[in-house]
């Protein structure tokens, strides 16, 4: 299972096209030429570092932002691109209304989520904050992948729904919809359409 998650970051862009396609996700011609443009993980960080200050911004009263404050105060200059970055994603949930920690969580554990879950290593949030810790992807209580860093394992968690064809759970629907459309721009042929929720945040951070 580890291999096959992780794999999928490191597919040539046909490949995943093709993936893609086998699992029921239409890919227009135009979203293609934009996915030969660049690697997906490129993509990913390119379109999401564009709506970064917008999300720390919204979140900037609550709590994890809070502790991401301190932690700023006490970082190298060119260290806070990276960590606004990796604040950013595990902030987004909430404006959605939607837990964090559904989606990433501090310390390994054996919870039993039959849900790709993004699991820290490290236990205290304001070093997760500060730098690059390891991080595992874990589903149903097996590992999935392991690597460093929020922001590839993240994608990979993504990644993993088509992977293994699982529907967004609904605690994190909102969060995981908007990443797909806003974020990778992919679109499944025939679906519903966007929730009202998931609209009202497009407009305000694309």
């Amino acid at each position: 299972m580890d291999i096959m998650a992780d794999s999928l970051l490191m597919l040539s862009t046909e490949d995943l096209l093709q993936r893609l396609k086998e699992a029921g996700i239409n890919v227009s011609e135009d979203e293609a030429k934009k996915f030969r443009a660049v690697s997906l993980s490129q993509r990913f960080k390119e379109v999401f570092t564009s709506i970064v200050p917008k999300v720390l911004e919204l979140q900037r009263n609550t709590p994890l932002a809070k502790i991401y404050k301190e932690a700023r105060e006490e970082m190298l200059a060119e260290d806070l691109p990276d960590s606004d970055f990796r604040t950013a994603l595990i902030l987004l949930p909430h404006i959605f209304k939607e837990k964090a920690e559904s989606l990433i969580t501090l310390g390994e554990c054996d919870a039993d989520n039959p849900y790709p879950t993004i699991q820290l290593v490290e236990t205290d949030w304001k070093m997760a904050f500060s730098k690059r810790v390891q991080v595992l992807v874990k589903a149903d209580g097996v590992e999935m992948c392991r690597g460093i860093g929020v922001e590839e394992r993240t994608l990979a968690a993504c990644s993993a729904y088509y992977v293994f064809n699982f529907a967004y759970p609904p605690y994190m629907k909102n969060t995981l919809t908007f990443l797909q459309h806003a974020i990778a721009k992919i679109t499944v042929v025939g679906g519903k359409p966007l929730p009202i929720t998931v609209t009202q945040v497009l407009n305000i951070l694309c």
